[in-house]
């Protein structure tokens, strides 16, 4: 899997639109993220291959050119297709103006898909903004520069709401929602998950392995280890707060439910995920996506 992607300090000088992270991705056969929820504006637009987006209970398969917005706080999940699985670029944003630009995108809650005719003239600018990576004031001119450059091209060539959203089972719908709400309270299993939607506990099993490929109880799983990797990688929360915002009253048994996910204990992930970022961003000029 190739992987480029680069973080920006909150300089405080653009305080009402700023590019805060973006990123370049290749992503291997099934390759999957969330269910989780992020805390920025995030615009991913594909270059090649195909996958899914889930958002709003919905799914939709998106190809070359398709994009999908993701909005703060908003559950999501997104995968690439077995058989030809995408590559895609992204960027993330935030500001006092974030909503009114995604706004006048023509994007939005109910307006979560879209599709561009110039994917690769956006990808030059997402490259801009990854080869810029100097902590200097000519440095974040630029990067709000390409910025709004980005908006710009996508603004004069995209199509909003591309493809015929698959719905879901109702029943899984407000039990994805009910997740989303309460994924922070300990005390949330897939018994009280059933109870609140009116069903027995191994139909709602049956129904989750139909939908979404995934058990009530590993859906609940990822969505709070998804979580906690976002927080890990973007923020500076002490790992015990991280713990009790992610549903772990223990903090023992949040490392070792990570462990056996992400493959070692959260204070290294941390350590390794901005590692991992200074390398990429090091080796990035040497290589061409």
């Amino acid at each position: 899997m190739e992987n480029f992607r680069l973080y920006f300090p909150d300089s405080g000088r653009f305080p009402d639109l700023q590019l805060r992270h973006c990123g370049y991705e290749r992503c291997e056969s099934g390759h999957s993220y969330g269910p989780a929820v992020r805390g920025t504006h995030l615009i991913h637009i594909i270059l090649d291959g195909c996958g899914s987006f889930m958002a709003n209970q919905q799914t939709w398969h998106l190809h070359k050119g398709g994009g999908f917005l993701i909005l703060p706080d908003q559950q999501t999940f997104y995968k690439a297709d077995e058989k030809d699985p995408w590559t895609y670029f992204w960027i993330g944003f935030d500001g006092k103006y974030a909503d009114e630009v995604v706004h006048d995108l023509g994007l939005g809650r109910e307006s979560l898909v879209f599709h561009s005719s110039r994917p690769d003239l956006l990808k030059e600018v997402v490259r801009g903004m990854l080869t810029n990576r100097e902590i200097n004031r000519a440095a974040q001119y630029m990067n709000q520069s390409l910025l709004l450059r980005f908006f710009s091209l996508l603004l004069d060539d995209m199509e909003v709401t591309i493809g015929s959203p698959t719905g879901q089972n109702r029943i899984v719908s407000q039990a994805v929602q009910y997740i989303e709400d309460c994924y922070s309270d300990p005390s949330v299993r897939v018994t009280q998950i059933a109870k609140m939607v009116n069903v027995e506990r191994g139909y709602l099993y049956a129904l989750f392995m139909k939908h979404l490929g995934l058990s009530p109880q590993e859906y609940l799983l990822k969505f709070r280890l998804t979580k906690a990797t976002d927080l890990l990688n973007h923020t500076d929360t002490p790992i015990d707060k991280i713990s009790v915002d992610c549903g772990y009253q223990d903090p023992v048994t949040f490392s070792k439910a990570f462990r056996k996910m992400f493959g070692m204990p959260p204070g290294k992930y941390r350590k390794f995920s901005l590692e991992q970022m200074r390398i990429v961003t090091q080796q990035f000029d040497e290589r061409t996506i």
